[in-house]
This record gives C-alpha cells, structure tokens and sequence, in this order.
C-alpha cells in the first residue's frame, strides 16, 4: 500500500501494520452517507484519493508527530495526488487528521494500544 516516493526505515520493519484498506473506506463511505464529517461537504468519491493518501503517509510516518509532519505531508500530497483530483490542503488536512485520530492519535502523537 505504500506510494511511491515514502520514506521507509527498514529497521521498523516489525513494526508495520497492516491496514484493510477497503474496510476502512467503507467505514469512511459510511460516515460520509451519515454527513458525520463536519465541514465537508464532498462526496466519498472526491475523498477517496486524500482518504487513501492519509493512510498511506500514516503507515509511512507512524510513531511520528502529526502537527510536525504537516509541512511535508502538504508537499507529497501535492506531488502524489493529481490536481483535478486533489482537495484544497484546508479539507485534505481534515481528511488526514480524522484517519490518523482513528488510528489511534491522540493530541498529534502516536499512542500506542499494542
């Protein structure tokens, strides 16, 4: 699931997560249906790239402050997700905060539960 272009420290290796992506979009496709995501007015299809960009920089920088990574997240989003497919970085940094506080951040830091 990683894209192309993350960081991956081969050390960490043991440490990865596997993630059921599809599980999880359609946790989001039905949070998006409810209209439980405050602010956002887009369709599941207009998420969809920015939902699987945030997992996928969330299984890349795990363990790493969220508020700290904001700045690089912004440039690779730019770089990885096509424009006409893109969201503004306001809605995008919505998207990515409400994966990783479901992935268990907690205050922008990693809380482990393992």
């Amino acid at each position: 699931m990683m894209g192309p272009g993350w960081a991956m420290d081969p050390s960490k290796a043991a440490e990865r997560t596997v993630i059921n992506i599809e599980t999880e979009l359609l946790h989001w496709e039905q949070v998006v249906l409810r209209g439980e995501l405050p602010g956002l007015d887009h369709s599941f299809s207009q998420l969809r790239p920015t939902l699987k960009f945030s997992y996928d920089a969330y299984l890349a920088w795990r363990g790493e402050r969220l508020e700290a990574l904001m700045d690089i997240l912004k440039c690779a989003y730019d770089r990885q997700i096509e424009p006409g497919k893109r969201l503004d970085w306001f809605h995008a940094e919505q998207v990515v905060q409400a994966v990783w506080l479901r992935l268990g951040i907690v205050g922008g830091a990693w809380k482990s539960n393992r």
